[in-house]
């Protein structure tokens, strides 16, 4: 059975892992995927507003290919 202390050391090493993991990640804010969405969701607003709209299937062609090119350029993971 471990001792004490021991216990404590390992705890505090779990603890210490999971804080550094919530701190190093970036924010929602910084993610540059989060963003490209954002802008594809005012992008179908403004089509239905306007009656200006683009086949589905462009629409999901180009933000398929606009996700994979951001996720293979991106870095970090996103922590909320």
């Amino acid at each position: 059975m471990a001792t004490k202390p021991a216990m404590n050391e390992n705890l505090t090493s779990a603890v210490t892992e999971v804080v550094e993991g919530q701190i190093t990640g970036k924010k929602w804010y910084y993610s540059k995927t989060f963003w490209a969405n954002i802008v594809a969701g005012v992008a179908v607003i403004a089509q239905v507003s306007y009656g200006f709209v683009f086949p589905v299937e462009y629409q999901m062609l180009a933000m398929s290919f606009i996700n994979m090119g951001l996720r293979k350029i991106s870095a970090g993971e996103i922590t909320w």
